[in-house]
């Protein structure tokens, strides 16, 4: 058997049986491979009839191994037969080649030029000006002043440094902003952004890299949108380390950023603080998170102009605006209160729709609404947390800062 046929079994076995990384030890591989292969032929001649009983492919298991370095047709084609030999085996969908334009557009960040730890980032013009745009906790992982990698037409990788200058909070807006070094920007071309929230069922599409393969996808669905948050459903999306930072796309224009994948305990939650009947027609671990673009405009804004009304996002109840959210803080609970007791207290999440709080409580005339907003998170050196007030009967708004 030649190696190509040797390493897209191993690959698959492996993922059959519970999953793995495309990477393989080579020690472990070399140790597999000789019991497997060697002169007794342990693993067929112990059990015949594995042939026969092996389980069929599972099209998951191969959609996951997209961005694995042995993946391509050639090699899946070679290792199918040892299963399945009437099955053929198409490209994986996330290989599907992407506009020419957005991959001049999506690159990769990382600590040095020497490191393997990788996130997605992507450039953008905002204002007449050229923007690099991650996942803000991407740069918790990898440093605020990591190189960005580019290819040159003709293949050769360049590494230019960057740092960040303006960041979103991890539990909200989890986006981060940079300046791209104009030597960098003949290796570019910036995305448009569009502001515009896409519509649920709506399709869009998204590009990033994972584990340093870039990757296309050209069908995400749109579950739900607000201000805040977008979450959506990746077709045939195998979820590996380093697609946070990537955009997502609307007809050529990066409407957000794809910042993680909704942790299987919170889809329900999301689905009745969406108001979204039932659950949404997708499976849990489907979920994926967008932070709007209309995020990195406004910490633009604030880096060009200080802390602009226009970088800013309000907090209403009952359509009184309450608190205005800035991009480094989050909120972090909303209580009701009625003649003195508490009534109800709901743990904020960046999915709901901020400007109508009143749709998750049954308001009497006399309650007092509070709202706790954080400041900073938790690479901040000062978190600050502010309570926000409304009594209902007068509309009258009060806030303290909690010591």
């Amino acid at each position: 058997m030649n190696i190509k046929k040797t390493l897209a079994f191993f690959g698959i076995v492996a993922l059959l049986c519970g999953g793995t990384t495309p990477v393989f030890a080579q020690k472990d591989l070399t140790k597999f491979l000789k019991q497997l292969w060697g002169p007794k032929n342990l693993f067929f001649n112990r059990s015949p009839s594995l042939k026969q009983t092996f389980p069929k492919i599972n099209w998951q298991a191969l959609d996951n191994m997209a961005f694995a370095q042995v993946s391509t047709q050639q090699v899946l084609s070679a290792a199918t037969p040892l299963f399945m030999p009437k099955v053929s085996v198409d490209v994986p969908r996330p290989l599907l080649p992407a506009p020419q334009k957005i991959k001049r557009a999506v690159f990769t960040l990382q600590y040095d030029p020497k490191t393997h730890g990788k996130g997605s980032a992507f450039a953008v013009k905002i204002d007449g000006q050229v923007w690099g745009v991650t996942a803000r906790h991407v740069l918790d992982d990898i440093g605020r002043s990591p190189y960005m990698s580019l290819k040159t037409p003709a293949g050769q990788e360049l590494f230019f440094q960057v740092f960040s200058v303006r960041e979103g909070n991890v539990h909200g807006a989890d986006i981060a902003v940079f300046r791209i070094p104009p030597q960098a920007l003949d290796y570019i071309t910036p995305l448009q952004p569009d502001y515009v929230l896409p519509t649920p069922e709506e399709q869009v599409q998204s590009a990033g890299f994972s584990h340093g393969n870039f990757g296309w996808f050209p069908r995400v669905d749109v579950l739900f949108a607000s201000n805040h948050r977008i979450l959506a459903r990746y077709e045939n999306f195998p979820v590996r380390s380093g697609y946070c930072g990537s955009p997502v796309l609307k007809n050529g224009k990066v409407m957000g950023v794809f910042v993680g994948i909704m942790p299987q305990e919170l889809a329900q939650t999301a689905a009745w603080f969406s108001l979204v009947s039932n659950s949404f027609p997708t499976p849990i671990h489907s979920f994926t998170q967008i932070v709007p673009i209309s995020w990195v405009l406004r910490l633009v804004r604030q880096e060009k102009s200080g802390l602009p009304i226009e970088s800013t996002v309000p907090v209403k109840v009952l359509g009184k605006t309450i608190a205005w959210l800035h991009p480094d803080e989050n909120i972090v609970s909303i209580q009701q209160m009625r003649n003195g007791n508490l009534i109800k207290t709901i743990p904020a999440y960046p999915f709901m729709n901020y400007s109508h709080l009143e749709a998750f409580l049954e308001i009497q005339p006399l309650d007092r609404i509070y709202v706790t907003i954080q400041q900073g998170d938790r690479s901040s050196s000062r978190k600050r947390i502010f309570v926000y007030a409304l009594d209902t009967a007068s509309g009258k708004v009060t806030h303290t800062e909690r010591k």
